[in-house]
């Protein structure tokens, strides 16, 4: 009898999952006005799942999986303790840096809501994430508390994504840091960066961070860090219901053999070329907020310079996203005024690997920040847009 009531309750639930998948709307249905083509591949395979549970309970098939139910069960929790022996072994040895996965969503929980912004860090906070120290200042910036303005100080403020941020470094290693020290040098005057990388932020954050804390931080350039996620729309993942699919999603992404094994499908899959959309919500939106951070800097006498964000393999590749992106943001920059520079073009024959984090997370370590603060202070004062003087005028 208990054996006939577990695969009845299976049955159940199975049955009551594949009804809460059906009744749900896809954001861009394409399969019968209703799914989308992942969705509705999740919703065949859940239907694949209740068939046979729904055949177990017929009398001719019970018999038999009944008759079998000693090896089915063996199997079943040999699968499953093998499983989770090989989880526990990936969570001790961390093969190719995937616990990035599991600190970037740790980070992600951290943040919290803002009207204008849809989400920043939490100011005052401090935390560990990748094993490196992280504390948010007065305005939730990873950065030190914002003194006012010395007489001969040149400023700078850096807008960008994790890669500002400084994701998997500490922060003397940021280039946010190494670049204020290479200009003071060079320079011979006091020289402030302030660091405004929050992760994930597109370009639309960034024009919003700008407009509601420029005028308080008052820098005599801006430097935005253009990666290709900045054309995705902003939203907060962390607030809010879940789609069926995004929470199956989200549970499976609790264990790191689940994500070691899609970063290895993906990373054998073949790099298939990418036909941007130029006319997609995001890219026009992106572009717009590109013109209004150039907008609010030439109103105010503000030097701007965009840096593209991209490693070895993007630069030589004409499909990748911020490859088709280029020539778009270099005719803004030419239309109002601003430089845009290509990091592409500084790895030189670097191993990427050798310049970033792990295989899993590529973001730039100690090395890759070096590499960025020197390009970023010989673009500066190379195009004038620093002096050794207070009299600069970008």
């Amino acid at each position: 009898m208990w054996f006939w009531n577990v695969l009845a309750s299976l049955s159940f639930v199975l049955t009551a999952v594949l009804g809460w998948v059906t009744i749900h709307t896809s954001s861009e249905p394409i399969i019968l006005g209703q799914y989308s083509s992942t969705y509705f591949k999740l919703h065949m395979g859940i239907a694949a799942l209740v068939v046979p549970s729904l055949l177990a309970q017929v009398n001719f098939f019970y018999r038999r999986i009944y008759n079998w139910r000693k090896e089915i069960l063996l199997a079943f929790f040999s699968i499953l303790l093998a499983l989770i022996a090989v989880e526990v072994a990936i969570r001790a040895f961390d093969p190719l840096g995937v616990s990035y996965f599991h600190e970037v969503s740790r980070y992600k929980i951290d943040k919290i809501f803002d009207p204008a912004l849809v989400y920043k860090h939490a100011p005052g906070l401090e935390r560990i994430y990748q094993g490196v120290e992280v504390s948010f200042n007065e305005l939730g910036l990873r950065d030190r508390k914002l003194e006012e303005k010395q007489t001969d100080e040149f400023r700078i403020l850096l807008l960008g994504d994790s890669v500002t941020f400084g994701w998997g470094v500490a922060v003397k290693d940021t280039f946010s840091r190494k670049l204020e020290t290479i200009l003071a040098s060079r320079l011979g005057r006091p020289v402030r960066t302030v660091n405004a990388g929050v992760g994930s932020y597109n370009t639309v954050q960034e024009d919003a961070f700008l407009r509601t804390q420029g005028d308080v931080i008052d820098p005599d350039v801006v430097i935005l860090v253009y990666v290709e996620n900045d054309i995705e729309p902003s939203s907060n993942r962390d607030i809010g219901g879940k789609s069926p699919l995004k929470a199956i999603n989200t549970l499976l992404q609790k264990s790191w053999l689940y994500r070691l094994v899609v970063f290895a499908v993906k990373y054998a899959s073949p790099n298939e070329p990418v036909l941007l959309n130029k006319n997609a919500s995001g890219v026009k939106e992106s572009m717009k907020a590109l013109t209004s951070i150039a907008t609010y800097c030439r109103e105010r006498n503000i030097g701007f310079v965009t840096f593209i964000y991209r490693g070895q393999n993007e630069s030589s590749s004409k499909s990748s996203v911020l490859s088709q992106l280029l020539s778009g943001i270099s005719a803004i920059g030419n239309e109002y005024g601003f430089l845009v520079s290509d990091i592409g073009l500084w790895w030189g024959n670097a191993e990427m690997r050798s310049v970033t984090n792990s295989t899993v997370d590529s973001h730039p370590n100690h090395r890759g920040h070096q590499i960025l603060a020197a390009g970023m202070a010989d673009i500066l004062i190379k195009h004038g847009l620093v002096s050794k003087t207070g009299l600069n005028s970008p």
